[in-house]
């Protein structure tokens, strides 16, 4: 099978990530698959790092017939049998194609409302499947923007289970950042944004510090679009005086080393996030976790059996369950472990890949119903066992 990604963003994130991931899988498994994205952003230089397939391209605004018809003469030449879109500017670039005959398949991430009938029209009538990170997407698409439950596929984020598999290096990170072998670490990773909670973590800390003054914290990530998001919460910091207790490490490959050296992780996120990759990467890391009830994290994390549950925004219950694990090990293990095992069980990149493969031949025959198309779905699907 050959499928173009289309990523506009100028920033980069853990959608951004997860695409690079399947584009690399793609073709580490007989298909051929491409990212275009715009030359002068963070995600070529990322991508560039990770090894991806890229192609550069002006990508300025939604309606540009020009680069539409770069796009449509990219694939033709390279017999794209599907384009994918993340973002709403992604899709509007990509419509012209998906009219002229390309299947197109629109991912949603967030659970942020769609908004306007006319960008709900665009989902109904605009792409050929829509992929959801989580039922809750799906929920919201079918209830309040009336699109059609069979257009859409629910598939869950995934990660690298070989990647974090416990057990690694404690101390590696904890060198680097100062902190010694047996301080409490409480660890915040993804991108600085208003609804990430970062702000809502370094308002708990001094509720912790409290209880349990021998703790630190580390954020690690960087401000996403607007590197002053980072510098916002950083300023939080110095304001209340914690310089020296709370790190901010910024972007970081090693996340393996990160999760290995915190003993708590923290998703404190408000809104938006449907899918965390943190939650996976955590609990295939085999660390106890906090986090607020969005997205599927409600669906996921059992109170007490594989992590602790809080309400979004909460701080003196953030800072309460932070105390908790720090002062109760053995409930940290306990959570620990049994996050690891759901991980194991449920959070494979391998399953999730074959998920999404399985949703895109089934988008591929459903054309091939209506025409007669220069490759048949065999040829595409042996594509995939070359």
């Amino acid at each position: 099978m050959n499928i173009l990604y289309v990523e506009s963003s100028p920033s980069w994130g853990g959608q951004e990530y997860r695409t690079c991931l399947e584009i690399n899988w793609l073709n580490g498994h007989g298909h051929q698959a491409w990212l275009i994205c715009n030359p002068d952003s963070q995600v070529h230089s990322k991508a560039s790092e990770l090894g991806t397939l890229l192609v550069t391209m002006p990508l300025r605004s939604r309606v540009d017939p020009l680069c539409s018809l770069r796009l449509w003469k990219f694939c033709l030449k390279n017999r794209i049998d599907l384009l994918k879109t993340y973002s709403s500017k992604d899709h509007w670039i990509c419509l012209p194609l998906f009219v002229c005959g390309i299947p197109l398949s629109r991912a949603r991430c967030i659970t942020d409302p769609i908004g306007s009938r006319s960008r709900a029209f665009v989902f109904k009538y605009g792409c050929s499947q829509i992929v959801a990170d989580a039922s809750v997407i799906k929920r919201q698409l079918v209830e309040k923007d009336g699109i059609d439950a069979a257009k859409i596929e629910v598939i869950g984020s995934a990660v690298d289970l070989e990647k974090f598999k416990p057990p690694r290096d404690r101390t590696k990170f904890r060198r680097e950042i100062g902190v010694a072998d047996e301080t409490p670490l409480i660890g915040n990773v993804g991108m600085i944004r208003p609804d990430k909670g970062q702000l809502e973590l370094v308002k708990s800390a001094p509720l912790v510090f409290e209880k349990r003054p021998d703790a630190r914290f580390v954020i690690v990530g960087q401000g996403t679009g607007i590197l002053k998001r980072g510098i916002n919460v950083r300023n939080a910091i110095d304001r209340a005086g914690l310089a020296d207790k709370i790190i901010m490490a910024g972007y970081r490959w090693d996340t393996p080393n990160v999760y290995a050296a915190c003993d708590v992780i923290v998703i404190a996120s408000l809104r938006t996030e449907a899918s965390p990759i943190v939650l996976r990467e955590a609990f295939a890391s085999g660390r106890p976790v906090i986090a607020t009830k969005v997205g599927d994290i409600p669906e996921i994390v059992r109170h007490r059996e594989n992590g602790l549950l809080i309400e979004p925004g909460n701080t003196q219950a953030l800072a309460s369950a932070i105390v908790e694990f720090i002062s109760d090990p053995e409930l940290a293990a306990h959570c620990a472990e049994n996050g690891f095992r759901y991980a194991t069980e449920n959070f494979s990149f391998d399953k999730m890949m074959d998920a999404k493969l399985r949703a895109d031949l089934a988008v591929l025959r459903k054309k091939q119903g209506r025409e007669s198309p220069s490759r048949s779905s065999q040829d595409i699907t042996s594509s995939g066992n070359n």
